[in-house]
C-alpha cells in the first residue's frame, strides 16, 4: 500500500521542477521594460484615482451642490476641461480624472509599440501601432450623444 501509483505522482507534483524544464530567464533589457510597462498603468491609474478624489471632495464641499445623474452635458474640448480643472471646477477635475484614466492603457500600448520597436519585434511593433492608431481614431472619430 505504501507505493502505490497514485503517492508516486503526488510525490512528484510538488517538489519544484528541474532546471531544464523552467522557463528561462527574462532577458534584463526586457524585464526593465516590463517594469516600465506595469509602473504606467500602475502610476496613471493611483492619479487618475487622486485626481477623482479631490474633484469628488471639492463637489461635496460646495454649499447647495446637488449631486445629480443628469446635469449639463461634458465638454467635448480636453482643454477646456483642462482649464476648467485649473479654475478649481469639481465637476471639469472629475471629468480629468476621468479623462487620465481613460488615457493611462492606451498609453501603455504606445510605450509598448516603442519598446517592441527598441527590441526589434517588428510583428508585435505593427500590432501595438494598428492597436493604438484605432484607439485614437476612436477617439478623435466618435460621437457622443448617439444623435
Amino acid at each position: 500500500m505504501a507505493n502505490e501509483p497514485g503517492d508516486q505522482l503526488l510525490a512528484e507534483d510538488q517538489g519544484p521542477a528541474p532546471l531544464e524544464e523552467r522557463p528561462p530567464a527574462l532577458p534584463r533589457r526586457v524585464a526593465h521594460m516590463e517594469i516600465i510597462i506595469s509602473n504606467i498603468l500602475r502610476y496613471g491609474v493611483l492619479l487618475s484615482f487622486v485626481v477623482l478624489t479631490i474633484g469628488s471632495v471639492l463637489l461635496l464641499l460646495q454649499p447647495g451642490t446637488a449631486v445629480r445623474p443628469s446635469g449639463p452635458p461634458n465638454p467635448h474640448d480636453p482643454g477646456q476641461v483642462v482649464a476648467q480643472a485649473f479654475q478649481l471646477q469639481p465637476k471639469a477635475i472629475i471629468d480629468l480624472g476621468l479623462m487620465i484614466l481613460i488615457a493611462t492603457p492606451v498609453f501603455r500600448v504606445g510605450v509598448a509599440a516603442v519598446v517592441f520597436l527598441m527590441e526589434s519585434d517588428y510583428v508585435y511593433t505593427l500590432v501595438s501601432l494598428f492597436v493604438f492608431l484605432v484607439l485614437m481614431a476612436s477617439f478623435f472619430l466618435g460621437h457622443a450623444g448617439g444623435g
